[in-house]
């Protein structure tokens, strides 16, 4: 039970941002599923990403960042070079966009 406690809280710390992560937020254009799985692909490997989260529903795009390696612009660009709208957004407005196609979405 001790181990399965440790190992839980270690998964946190390795999960969670690490100090100096930026967060960046996008409105986006995707239609579907392959849409996000386009976009994801595209980003998960630009220099510096360190968690990202796309989804088609709300249109949005969660970016954590190491601003040493990487920047808001060049995120933007990566998007829009996959063939998307990267139009930067507040926490704010993503929270809204998150929580509002969560509503829309039939639930199973």
């Amino acid at each position: 039970m001790l181990l399965v406690a440790f190992l839980m809280a270690a998964l946190t710390l390795l999960a969670a941002p690490k100090k100096g992560d930026q967060t960046v937020y996008f409105k986006s254009s995707m239609h579907c599923a392959a849409c996000e799985n386009k976009l994801f692909e595209q980003l998960r490997f630009e220099k510096g990403v360190k968690e990202l989260e796309t989804d088609h529903v709300s249109n949005t795009v969660r970016v954590v960042y190491a601003p040493s390696k990487t920047a808001p612009g060049k995120l933007a660009a990566a998007i829009e070079k996959a063939g998307y709208k990267a139009v930067a957004i507040d926490s704010a407005a993503y929270r809204g966009l998150v929580d509002s196609a969560a509503e829309r979405s039939p639930r199973l």
